[in-house]
């Protein structure tokens, strides 16, 4: 059972809509921008412990008092018999014969007892409900557990829990301790009795002083009470390493993780199991983060909903969905973007190092992808030479990252998704065809992948062609169409976010023309050479050496390198 659509309206400034969540989501986005409300929204409605606490006036958006309404919708594809027939009477079939159920909390505000009071149906509010009452337990709580994780964690309490669910849970199996132990706190009940202090205790009680005519012929005994139950409370939980030492204090790290154990633990097997996980990383170091979702697929999760800040905990591998929330800074209003059903595969073939960049970038507003190390050595030199340049980056929300171009379309169509506006810096390439005695400018052969269908038709349109294709036989003379209109090409491209070298000498010839544009740079002929030797190392030795002034300045603002960010 996964919740695959939610709608809140008027709850603490939510009023969102989204029709499609997937089994492993991830909630990303700043501070305050509604992701831990939309796990609470959730939880009202799905938790019995959450929904039988009254909303109040604060609950709803700015204090109104208007009606709030938290709509789930759940998928009933999965369920056992069982399960079935449990919750059958509320389950309906949509278009393309999937199962699904709906539950909907309506809450009014009273202005006599100052709290909401709560309407919750199930089924479908449009073809069959029915209402339910909000403080028992439900079918649907039968059938369905919701296993928050918030971002903190006690411990203590997480053991008490565990055994207190244990005590249960075992009664309701019928699971009792044996005879022996029954005996043996008969015997210690028995013990403690005829301890001396227990005497002195009881004599204590009944020195009463003033008030012996008042209680009479009242007298009080101090009776042992030790029973099976308060077994499970003396219970606990050590930890001890391999060669059986004790230990006191395992860590904030690993007593979270086990303490996130424990709780899953104290919901029962048969029931389907939702996730909903806030801020895993907290005490957590990034190793933990990195396996953190391996780990809890381990449990066999119905669903995992995760809120999180930080890149190492989202994996593509394993993540299906991520929903971006962002706010309105004018209306106040919230903006989700997804990207649904994201091609794990692909992310596979990076590897992990260029994944934690990709999770990296969803956190920025925008984000400018480039080609190698030469080009992030640049950007990231300019920012600690430039603070006008920190500036509009840190002001615009810019993140730039060097991806190989082995992933521009794919990271692209996923950024974009998530509302992030993409920015792509790509070299006009030529290369020689293999096995065939031709060229082809491959730099534009990427740069029409990255494009819309309709720049594509502009693209032919400017250069006078019905198909774009960019093979030539002569690598001096090239494609004199291409070659002609080289600079309107490049604004097109760059009207399209492209920045498009003219030059067929990739980012060396791009620095020279950017450090030249500069009254204080003088370079040689010979710059260009030495850049494209050792070109890491020789770059870092060019630019710092021979103390080349990088800033950027009125008459380089417009170069290729830099104009994303000035026009």
């Amino acid at each position: 059972m996964l919740i695959c659509g939610l709608k809140v309206k008027n709850y603490r400034g939510l009023n969102i809509e989204i029709d499609t969540v997937e089994k492993v989501s991830i909630l990303i986005g700043q501070n305050d921008s509604g992701k831990t409300n939309i796990c609470s929204a959730i939880l009202k409605v799905l938790d019995y412990n959450k929904r039988r606490i009254p909303l109040v006036a604060a609950d709803s958006t700015n204090s109104n008092k208007d009606n709030i309404e938290i709509e789930i919708k759940l998928t009933a594809d999965d369920l056992t018999n069982e399960q079935s027939a449990i919750i059958g009477n509320y389950i309906h079939i949509d278009n393309e014969g999937k199962k699904y159920m709906i539950a909907k909390l309506t809450s009014t505000y009273n202005e006599d007892t100052l709290e909401y009071e709560d309407t919750l149906i199930y089924g479908d509010p449009n073809i069959d409900f029915e209402e339910v009452r909000i403080n028992t337990q439900t079918q649907l709580d039968k059938v369905l557990s919701i296993v928050y994780i918030n971002p903190v964690y006690d411990i203590e309490n997480s053991k008490k829990d565990f055994f207190k669910f244990k005590e249960t849970d075992n009664k309701e199996n019928g699971i009792y301790f044996s005879e022996n132990i029954l005996k043996e706190i008969n015997n210690l009940n028995e013990t403690i009795q005829d301890e001396k202090i227990i005497d002195q205790i009881q004599q204590e009680l009944n020195e009463k002083g003033e008030f012996k005519e008042l209680l009479e012929d009242l007298n009080f005994r101090v009776i042992p009470n030790i029973k099976e139950e308060n077994i499970y409370k003396s219970l606990n939980v050590a930890t001890y390493d391999a060669n059986d030492n004790e230990f006191n204090n395992i860590g904030d790290g690993k007593s979270k993780i086990f303490s996130m154990i424990l709780k899953s633990k104290i919901y029962k097997n048969d029931k389907q199991k939702i996730y909903i996980i806030e801020e895993p990383e907290n005490h957590l170091y990034v190793l933990l983060q990195k396996i953190y979702i391996s780990a809890l697929l381990q449990m066999n999760p119905s669903q995992l909903i995760i809120t999180t800040h930080s890149p190492y905990t989202i994996d593509f591998e394993k993540v299906n969905q991520i929903i971006k929330i962002s706010c309105n800074r004018l209306t106040g209003d919230r903006i989700i973007n997804r990207f649904d059903n994201i091609n794990n595969e692909d992310f596979k073939k990076f590897g992990y190092l260029i994944n934690v960049e990709v999770a990296e970038m969803l956190y920025y507003d925008n984000v400018l992808l480039i080609e190698g190390d030469s080009e992030k050595y640049f950007y990231s030199l300019l920012m600690t030479k430039d603070n006008s340049f920190l500036e509009k980056i840190n002001k615009y929300r810019f993140g730039i990252y060097a991806v190989n171009g082995i992933a521009f379309k794919t990271i692209k169509k996923l950024l974009e998704n998530l509302g992030i506006k993409v920015y792509i810096k790509t070299d006009n390439d030529i290369f020689k065809v293999p096995r065939i005695d031709e060229y082809r400018y491959a730099g534009l052969e990427r740069c029409v992948e990255y494009i819309s269908s309709e720049a594509q038709e502009e693209l032919k349109k400017l250069l006078g062609v019905e198909k774009l294709e960019f093979r030539f036989k002569d690598r001096e003379t090239k494609i004199q169409s291409v070659e002609d209109k080289m600079d309107d090409i490049c604004k097109l491209l760059f009207k399209n976010n492209i920045l498009f070298s003219k030059h067929n000498d990739g980012f060396e010839q791009d620095l020279i023309d950017y450090l030249n544009m500069n009254p204080k740079n003088k370079i040689s002929d010979e710059a260009i050479s030495f850049l494209k030797q050792a070109k890491l190392k020789n770059l870092h030795t060019f630019i710092n050496e021979y103390n080349m002034d990088i800033k950027i300045c009125s008459s380089n603002m417009k170069s290729v390198l830099v104009s994303f960010l000035y026009e």
